[in-house]
């Protein structure tokens, strides 16, 4: 359920208070989903969860297929060079946990403790004002990333949490109400917020991704231009 609260989008869209971090579970996940955010917040930190290189570098994957690569190790790297310029356009700086991406390892769940852990310790080092997190929507990375922050949230007082809406997930039918009834159910209000965005600085930024982008379909790059925020406020203690 989502707050009562009444919908914001008329109102004078706001910036959050510096400094800002948000949390991408892929290499490419905070442009797609906040580069314009970003780009009207020039300094602010995104800290990237899954930025290891597979063990395998020979091993290939669908993903990877699509995206033009023929193997994980020059995916990656590839990646990596790409993340960089993006972040650079948007006048970001980005840190990596180094955690092993799911398509990469059959074992991604033992993660998640960790994950928690050293993220925790990265935002404690950080002492952003604001931290923008994934809703975690459909994919497996994205929702134990997004569970870790929740865990996060109790822990860091003082700080605006705001969830964003996971591109491409959020274009599946129910995927966006969903999660927004499970963050309810864990104490967790998600009000619509409002917040400025520089559009021509995440159109290019997203340009830079060249690779992702050839995996990615024409409605997946068209909702990508828009970015939805929801404030996150109360506890949860019971996430898990």
């Amino acid at each position: 359920m989502v707050s009562a609260q009444a919908h914001s989008w008329a109102d004078e869209p706001s910036l959050p208070q510096s400094p800002l971090a948000v949390i991408s579970p892929h290499l490419d996940d905070a442009i797609l989903s906040c580069a314009g955010l970003l780009a009207a917040r020039p300094g602010s930190t995104v800290v990237t969860v899954y930025t290891a290189r597979a063990p395998t570098p020979n091993l290939l994957t669908d993903w990877d297929r699509r995206c033009g690569f023929a193997n994980a190790a020059a995916a990656m790297e590839c990646r990596l060079a790409e993340d960089r310029e993006a972040l650079r356009r948007v006048g970001a700086t980005g840190m990596g946990l180094d955690f092993l991406d799911s398509q990469y390892t059959s074992t991604a769940d033992e993660d998640a403790p960790l994950i928690t852990e050293r993220l925790f310790h990265l935002l404690m080092r950080l002492a952003p004002a604001t931290v923008v997190m994934p809703l975690g929507l459909f994919h497996s990375d994205h929702v134990r990333v997004s569970d870790a922050a929740l865990m996060i949230r109790d822990a860091l007082p003082g700080v605006a949490w705001f969830g964003y809406e996971d591109v491409p997930y959020r274009q599946q039918q129910g995927v966006v109400q969903a999660r927004l009834s499970q963050l309810q159910a864990r104490g967790v209000t998600a009000t619509p917020a409002h917040l400025a965005v520089d559009a021509a600085g995440k159109a290019r930024a997203i340009g830079v991704y060249a690779s992702q982008l050839m995996g990615l379909d024409s409605t997946a790059l068209k909702l990508a231009v828009h970015e939805t925020y929801w404030r996150l406020t109360g506890s949860a203690r019971d996430a898990v």
